[in-house]
Formats: C-alpha cells, structure tokens, sequence
C-alpha cells in the first residue's frame, strides 16, 4: 500500500527472521509483499548492502531484542540507510503503571518469550548511542486494540555534504 503511494523505482523488501513467516507471507494472495522480495534475516545482521534503503520501517520487532540486539538493529539501521535516508520504528510501549504493563506485557506475549516494553526516550537513546544524528518522536497515536501506548522514533541520515543542525 506505502508503495503504492510513493511509486518509488525499486519496489519494497519484507526481511523476517522466520521462513514460515516468509513462507505464508509468499503464498497469501492478497498480501502486496508477493511481488516484493521477501527475506529471512536477522534484526542484527541485515542481508543488505550499505546504503541500500532511503526508507526503513521497523514495527513491532523491538519488543523481542534485548538492550544489546536493539542497539545492533540501530547500528544496522543505520548502515543500510543512505545519506538523507530515514527510518521509522515503532513499538508497544509502556504506560508507566507497573501493573498495568505486566498486564500489557502479558497481552502482547504470544509468541514472544519476555517482551520488552520500552519508552520513546529509551528507543531514542539507544538510537543516538547508534551514531543518529537525526532523532525524533514519531509521536505515532496509541493502538485501540489492545488499548497500549505506541513508542514511536523516526531516525535518520543527513545527506552527504549537509552542514547544518539535525
């Protein structure tokens, strides 16, 4: 749908760590990403080259990494971004009431061993300690169903040759 809107020149690319995931995703006919290619690959070691994306998003993966993957999927966002590329991430996050995010973190756990709820100004950190110089709420509203905060960023890369503040 995204690239329907934007009619960019190289059509997308869906990266999941699991083959049956890339599997059911190749054999469902309403899903666009058919046409797309579909990757298995790691968060932390993305199969691409340096600079092969002007745009990434990344949604509902962040809950699954610990500190140290999430700062290898930022360095990795970053690596496969070119100058002037931007990436958005987002993630269930947490509401500030213990209970209620033991709740929450309860709700979102199919499938996940111990998710991780983290803030907007946690993902943000770690995007700067990725070397971002460009970091910035996404301020994405938060989800209905399940009624749970949305932690959002949009990072990026200034263009080759940009000399201003990010």
């Amino acid at each position: 749908m995204l690239d329907d809107q934007l009619q960019s020149d190289v059509p997308p690319v869906g990266l999941d760590f699991s083959r049956q995931a890339l599997r059911l995703a190749a054999r469902d006919e309403t899903n666009p990403m058919r046409q797309a290619g579909l990757v298995q690959g790691s968060a932390t070691a993305l199969p691409f080259r340096d600079g092969a994306f002007n745009l990434v998003l990344c949604g509902h993966l962040v809950k699954h990494l610990d500190d140290t993957d999430l700062l290898g999927l930022m360095l990795e966002i970053r690596r496969v971004l070119e100058p002037g590329g931007l990436a958005l991430i987002w993630e269930f996050g947490p509401t500030g009431n213990p209970r209620l995010d033991a709740w929450n973190a309860r709700v979102i756990s199919r499938g996940v061993r111990h998710p991780r709820l983290r803030s907007g100004a946690t993902l943000k950190r770690i995007a700067r300690d990725a070397g971002f110089p460009f970091v910035r709420d996404a301020d994405l509203r938060p989800f209905l169903l399940p009624p749970i905060p949305r932690a959002s960023i949009l990072v990026g890369r200034p263009p080759e040759g940009f000399q201003g503040a990010v």
